[in-house]
């Protein structure tokens, strides 16, 4: 793996910066030099994590941008204030962090606008991201890199997680079409698998899970006393390496990466 330092002009892009993956991520990702725009649905717990930074480094360029992607009004807006803000500045990083999916107690139980919200968070909102940024992906320094945040449910079929698994089933497709779009653009993507990751979210996950009575909610809570979840900042550790010193784009690009498999 490549041991250089980011490029002092790194710019990335993350979603879902108000927690867990995203918050991690970007706290790694400041101490390394990035200028950063961070996206996430809350905005009191943004501009917390905005003022977080601002007073860690002093020196940085942080910006936050709240909006919920859910919804395509808001989500239209904060493409277009990402757009202006960004200018004619290059975009070094990609990084999708944020997520839907809420449980349901069954067949009966499982509303269609639950399903409908994952996948407009889990495939839509990302390709609305890439397309924005499209403009600001040049060859030089680097190809943009582009890391969807991915999960291993998409092909474990579980009682309960339909709206959460298949939108993250479409995010896989959709990180297979977007490498091929991608070829004849200044841009590389990669699918990353962060396995069990110990987040407010799944805990949130398992206490719903729990009151439905859903199976997974045990062994899931099981695997967090076990010590066997990696902690967000673990993973968000391992990303900022994957962003920053990765091997070649052949090596990065197309590929799915898991957090035990990225050394530090």
């Amino acid at each position: 793996m490549r041991t250089e330092l980011p490029l002092p002009c790194s710019i990335s892009v993350i979603t879902g910066a108000s927690s867990g993956i995203g918050w991690a991520l970007a706290q790694q990702l400041a101490h390394r030099g990035h200028t950063l725009y961070l996206l996430a649905r809350r905005e009191a717990p943004l501009l917390e994590c905005l003022e977080t930074l601002q007073k860690r480094y002093p020196r940085g360029s942080f910006h936050a941008l709240p909006g919920d992607l859910i919804d395509p009004q808001q989500r239209h807006d904060v493409m277009t204030r990402l757009k202006t803000a960004m200018g004619t500045s290059s975009v070094s990083a990609i990084i999708h962090c944020a997520g839907a999916g809420m449980p349901a107690a069954n067949l009966a139980d499982w509303n269609p606008d639950d399903l409908s919200d994952a996948l407009q968070i889990n495939t839509v909102a990302p390709l609305a991201l890439i397309n924005t940024l499209l403009p600001c992906m040049t060859p030089l320094p680097a190809p943009c890199r582009i890391i969807l945040v991915g999960a291993g449910i998409d092909k474990r079929v579980q009682p309960g997680t339909g709206s959460y698994g298949v939108s993250k089933m479409a995010m896989r497709r959709l990180f297979e079409q977007l490498h091929d779009e991608l070829a004849s653009q200044p841009a590389e993507i990669a699918l990353m698998q962060p396995g069990l990751v110990d987040t407010p979210g799944l805990r949130q996950h398992i206490r719903t899970a729990r009151s439905m009575k859903l199976p997974h909610a045990d062994y899931l809570q099981a695997q967090l006393d076990a010590g066997q979840a990696f902690s967000a900042d673990t993973v968000g550790a391992r990303l900022a390496t994957l962003l920053d010193a990765t091997t070649s784009q052949n090596a990065f690009s197309g590929r799915e990466w898991r957090t035990a498999e990225i050394s530090m």
